[in-house]
Order: structure tokens, then C-alpha cells, then sequence
């Protein structure tokens, strides 16, 4: 009885307190606490006891972060890590779906007790998509202004790695959507838009897709709100995804096991804009085929660049 008793006490879950830290809550939110929540308990035994902070609604938001002596603070979206960026704080914090500029600048200049997660797809998953596609002496292009030109380098290298020609489209700030068009014409078969950085949402973005469209050029978007306007791909991940990995990442920091502590989507999903498609000539795409590629690809990118020239 008394063992029993010992290893039903053993097996209760180590109770974790975390701050969250938003402007609002959001459905997508909700879905990611929840996944992190439920993966943390199910996979490591740990049960998170979550205070939800809201800035926009408390005034003594920042007062009420440290109040109940967390184990972990997670800060969620752009805002939420501006929010905290000066603050000196005793727990660790998590900084999840930030935007791709937001997550280079921090992973550039690191900081102690401080780790992320983005939602933005790496950029080599971009060029292995278009590769997936298996277009006649297929093109890429990608949107560079002055802000991104650290990004021709590194689609240089992908696109020679793949064996694909690549052109920037150089975007100047004062003519972006026609100096934009008239490149088009003459710049690929694929062009990649893989954030808002140099495009945000509004009448230039549609333009340009639009136009894209009457140049046959396959679009490859960032997110599902860029499919809708007309690109005919888009690459994404759930936020039950970030979820998981997030509590990966924690369950890595309390072990000691954690290697990356600011990390791209180890999972994604791509979408097909079924009309686009149609239209150009790609009816017969399949979600499944794509992703089936992609990890192939990657699966050879890492092998590779590991030294490892075992094949998959």
C-alpha cells in the first residue's frame, strides 16, 4: 500500500507558473497556449498554472509580471516583446511569433534569459518549394529594398545549391509598384514574397500580384492573407505547432539540453490558391506531393551541410 501510495504521489505533474504577456486575446492565441499547455503535460508532466496579462486593457501590466514570481514570461507578437525589451527580468522569457526582421535583429544581438520562436518560414524553405515545383529552367526572384539587401547573398547561395538562376527585384521606396512591374517582365517564373518587409498589405501588394498573374510568374507567399489577394502558394505555420515546439524549448532550457534558443518552425503547411493555380497551368498540384518534396530537399539540404552524404 504504502508503495502504492509513493508512486501515485511520484506521478502528479510538476505545476509551472507562466505569465503571458499580449495585447489582446486572439483565436490563434488561445490555439497556441493550449498546444503549449498540452504538450508540456502530456510529454514532460508538467502542468502550467497561466496568468494572462493583457497591456492594452491593464495599466499595471508591467508590475503584474513578475508579481506572482514566475517560472517563465512568454510574450507574444511584436508589440508584446517592444513591451519588455528594456525591462530587467528575473524569469526567462519567451518571445513567440515574431515577424522575420524583428527575429533577426534580436538573434543578432542576443540576449541572457531571453529566447524566440518566429512564425516566419526560413528563407531556404522558400527556394526549396519553388524547386518542388519542377518548372522548365526555373527562375526565382525575390523583392529587395535597401532594408533587405542581406537577403541576396543568401538566395544566391540556395539558388545555385538547387541549381536555379535567381534575380532580386530591386524595389526602390519612392516608385515601389511601378518600378516594381516593369521588373517583373523580365525577371523569373517563381518570385518569392517571403514577408511584409517590403511589401505590406494594401493596394501596391495587389497591384503587384495582380500583375504578376498577367506575367504568368508563380507567386510564393509568407502567409494565407497574400494568397487570398493572388499569389498561388503559400508557406505557413499553425500556431498548435509553435505551440509544441515552444514547449520543447522550454522543457530544453530546464535540462540543459537547449542548442538554438532563437528558432525558425521546425514544421510547416503549404496552401495552393486552387483558382491561381488552375489558371496557370498547376490544376494537378497536391498539398501532400509539395510537402513530400520540401522535406526531401531538406532532409539533403541538412545532410549536406552536415558533411553527410548519405542519401535519404
Amino acid at each position: 500500500m504504502l508503495q502504492t501510495a509513493s508512486a501515485e504521489h511520484s506521478s502528479e505533474p510538476e505545476v509551472v507558473r507562466v505569465n503571458v504577456l499580449s495585447a489582446f486575446s486572439t483565436p490563434q492565441e488561445r490555439e497556441l497556449l493550449y498546444s503549449f499547455k498540452q504538450s508540456l503535460l502530456s510529454q514532460h508532466n508538467m502542468k502550467v498554472d497561466d496568468t494572462l496579462i493583457f497591456w492594452e486593457r491593464q495599466n499595471n501590466w508591467q508590475q503584474q509580471l513578475e508579481s506572482n514570481k514566475p517560472d517563465l514570461i512568454i510574450v507574444i507578437g511584436n508589440q508584446s516583446y517592444r513591451k519588455i525589451e528594456e525591462l530587467e527580468l528575473s524569469a526567462p522569457v519567451l518571445a513567440l511569433m515574431l515577424n522575420k526582421s524583428l527575429f533577426k535583429s534580436l538573434k543578432q544581438n542576443s540576449r541572457n534569459n531571453v529566447y524566440a520562436i518566429t512564425h516566419a518560414q526560413p528563407t531556404v524553405r522558400f527556394v526549396q518549394l519553388a524547386k518542388s515545383l519542377n518548372v522548365y529552367q526555373a527562375q526565382i526572384g525575390s523583392f529587395i529594398s535597401p532594408k533587405t539587401k542581406y537577403n541576396i547573398q543568401r538566395f544566391e547561395e540556395l539558388s545555385k545549391f538547387y541549381d536555379l538562376f535567381y534575380r532580386p527585384v530591386m524595389v526602390d521606396p519612392k516608385l515601389k509598384g511601378r518600378d516594381t512591374m516593369k521588373q517583373l517582365k523580365n525577371c523569373c517564373s517563381v518570385i518569392v514574397m517571403e514577408s511584409d518587409c517590403v511589401f505590406r498589405p494594401g493596394k501596391v501588394r495587389k497591384s503587384v500580384l495582380v500583375n504578376a498573374y498577367r506575367q504568368r510568374i508563380i507567386v510564393i507567399a509568407h502567409s494565407q492573407s497574400v494568397l487570398k489577394e493572388g499569389a498561388m502558394l503559400t508557406l505557413f505555420t499553425q500556431p498548435h505547432d509553435i505551440g509544441e515546439q515552444a514547449a520543447q524549448l522550454y522543457h530544453q532550457i530546464l535540462s540543459g539540453t537547449l542548442q538554438e534558443p532563437y528558432q525558425f518552425p521546425t514544421s510547416f503547411a503549404v496552401s495552393i490558391n486552387r483558382k491561381v493555380a488552375r489558371l496557370l497551368g498547376y490544376e494537378e498540384l497536391t498539398v501532400g506531393g509539395l510537402m513530400q518534396k520540401v522535406e526531401a530537399l531538406e532532409f539533403i539540404h541538412k545532410t549536406m551541410v552536415n558533411g553527410n552524404n548519405q542519401t535519404p
